[in-house]
């Protein structure tokens, strides 16, 4: 059932522009890390200013939304797990941010050996952002069909995970040319790039919670 009513049409929308700038975030997320990776340094420093901007708007929207859904006392039953699954949605902006940023300041040295590794472990967090957007959008539009979103999220999280495992392996393998601390460093930013994903399952969990709470 659409929970949205022509009263809350308002609420939708500032909803959908929501998701869409964190999307857009993670998106710049995305292209960021392969801008850092294969040395566009002009366009890598473009990225880190549109991902601030994109955190900025999710932001502003954020705190609309919540304004939206208090003034009009909009769909009372799912006030609060509207409220507690866009605060946790937040987190995405603000880690596709991060991550850009500490790329910038830290500027690790990623050997060529590493770069496909990264890559693959930002795109998968990606689709694993991409599938929990989606699935909320579903939330609010035909709750029956979510599990197959949580169900995909669950995967690409497990992936990232196996990812950033072999990943570690190989950096903290390599017994030439790196030392403790740049192997630390690097093994840090696997983290950092993998959080994305780690975002998404937690925020599936909830969506779990709030679909049994629907069928009540």
């Amino acid at each position: 059932m659409h929970i949205f009513q022509d009263r809350s049409r308002e609420l939708e929308i500032e909803i959908d522009q929501y998701l869409t700038c964190l999307y857009n975030a993670s998106m710049t997320f995305n292209e960021g890390v392969k801008d850092y990776m294969n040395g566009n340094d002009q366009h890598f420093e473009e990225r880190v200013k549109v991902v601030m901007n994109h955190e900025k708007e999710a932001d502003d929207r954020l705190k609309n939304l919540k304004f939206i859904l208090y003034r009009y006392n909009l769909i009372p039953d799912l006030s609060t797990d509207i409220l507690e699954l866009m605060d946790s949605m937040d987190d995405i902006g603000d880690v596709s941010k991060q991550v850009l940023l500490d790329l910038q300041v830290e500027q690790p040295k990623v050997d060529e050996e590493f770069i496909q590794d990264f890559l693959l472990i930002a795109k998968t967090s990606l689709r694993a952002v991409e599938t929990l957007i989606g699935g909320v959008r579903v939330f609010f539009t035909q709750v029956k069909t979510i599990e197959d979103y949580i169900s995909k999220i669950y995967f690409y999280e497990s992936e990232v995970d196996q990812l950033e495992h072999e990943l570690k392996i190989k950096i903290f393998g390599k017994k030439e040319d790196l030392n403790l601390s740049e192997k630390m460093h690097l093994g840090s930013f696997a983290e950092k790039i993998s959080e994305l994903s780690d975002i998404a399952e937690k925020i599936a969990i909830k969506l779990s919670v709030f679909k049994f709470k629907r069928g009540i």
